[in-house]
């Protein structure tokens, strides 16, 4: 049987970003077995990405020699199409033996992105526009001849995921409306403050059957408490599920809100709409939440943005990017949404 090879071996929002790029293989190449290269700590969420077949783990401490010899054993299988949606050294290595297979990537957007990063000046009109980043996953399958859709991100879930969520929220969710609450991000910078995430619930909490789910790494729950704190009869703490249990959850609610980071692209693979915070980051980076439900909130000042990512901690000490962004603001954006039919 042919088969096709994609790699994408992090972060938690760009594997889930490339069930895009799946999808139109899938749609292309209905016959060929799809094979996925993930970093061993994301294998769980690689099982959900639609239509792959197997999930190949790589060590996070795997040196050149174990990428060159990880990549051999990929050589001996009948890959007919290699991509590589990650293209860094690490994964360069890994495709080093399956080069001839190995089809032309997709532009990461580098140039313009230091450019505002670094000189804060916004050309990238000169380079093709903004694109979302799951777009730009599409441009090796064009340069096939092919013409791929643009597909909505999709995880899909198993059902014990499903029964996870439904002991916790309840089988049939009432006549709760359960809103997600997110108050991490890997990086500090990237963080509306908390006290702020804390007053939003407490003034959503005002319509009674309106209840709140906090979610993230097991390491956020200091957070967590903090917004559980203030309507503690309405909130329910399950940080440290793991990720397709989380994922499950998100489906069961009406909205996500929470900081730029994977989380928020997990929500809307399950068709949950988001409000997202930027900060330290731009959307032009191609990370925006796409659904037409959801809406992100982006105040920058000069200085935004200042890093690719959200990795340097913040010069200023008001930490205006993020303290730009109101509770009174995120209030009414968010009860739009939620007035609004999923």
């Amino acid at each position: 049987m042919a088969a096709i090879l994609v790699l994408r071996l992090s972060s938690l929002g760009d594997i889930v970003l490339a069930s895009s790029f799946l999808q139109s293989c899938r749609e292309h190449f209905p016959s060929a077995r799809l094979d996925c290269v993930v970093r061993e700590d994301f294998v769980p969420l690689a099982t959900a990405l639609p239509g792959v077949a197997r999930v190949v783990a790589v060590s996070r401490r795997a040196g050149p020699l174990q990428l060159l010899s990880v990549g051999a054993s990929l050589a001996r299988e009948p890959y007919e199409h290699v991509f590589d949606l990650h293209q860094s050294l690490r994964s360069r290595l890994l495709t080093w033996r399956l080069r001839s297979r190995l089809r032309p990537g997709f532009s990461k957007q580098e140039l313009p992105r230091w450019l505002l990063v670094h000189a804060h000046r916004d050309l990238y009109a000169r380079f093709g526009g903004v694109r979302p980043l799951r777009e730009r996953m599409l441009e090796p399958l064009r340069r096939l001849g092919l013409a791929p859709r643009l597909h909505d991100t999709r995880l899909v879930l198993h059902a014990d995921a499903r029964a996870r969520a439904a002991s916790l929220l309840g089988v049939g969710n009432g006549e709760r409306s359960w809103i997600a609450v997110a108050p991490g991000a890997r990086w500090a910078s990237k963080r509306w403050p908390v006290e702020r995430f804390a007053a939003l619930v407490a003034r959503l909490a005002a319509v009674p059957e309106r209840r709140f789910v906090l979610l993230g790494a097991a390491g956020e729950s200091p957070l967590a408490a903090k917004v559980a704190a203030v309507s503690p009869a309405v909130t329910l703490d399950a940080c440290g599920l793991d990720i397709l249990e989380t994922a499950a959850v998100l489906e069961r609610c009406r909205l996500c809100v929470g900081n730029d980071s994977g989380l928020a692209h997990v929500a809307e693979a399950v068709g949950c709409p988001v409000l997202t915070f930027f900060g330290p980051t731009a959307p032009a980076f191609g990370y925006a939440p796409y659904r037409p439900a959801s809406r992100a909130l982006h105040r920058p000042p000069p200085c935004n943005p200042c890093s690719k990512n959200g990795s340097r901690p913040c010069h200023r000490p008001t930490h205006e990017c993020m303290e730009n962004i109101s509770v009174d603001e995120a209030s009414a954006v968010a009860s739009a949404l939620l007035a609004s039919p999923r």
